[in-house]
C-alpha cells in the first residue's frame, strides 16, 4: 500500500473495507484483514 493509505488507515481517516473497495489495498489470504488493529 502507499504510505498515505497507511497513514489514513492508522489514524482512522480511512476504513479498511473502503480502502479495499477503492483498490487502495490488495489483500489475499485469511490473515490479510488487519481491520481489528486499525486505527492505531
Amino acid at each position: 500500500m502507499a504510505p498515505d493509505t497507511w497513514l489514513e488507515l492508522a489514524t482512522g481517516r480511512l476504513d479498511w473495507d473502503q480502502a479495499v473497495t477503492e483498490g487502495r489495498l490488495q489483500v489475499s489470504g485469511n490473515r490479510a484483514d488487519l481491520s481489528a488493529y486499525l486505527p492505531l
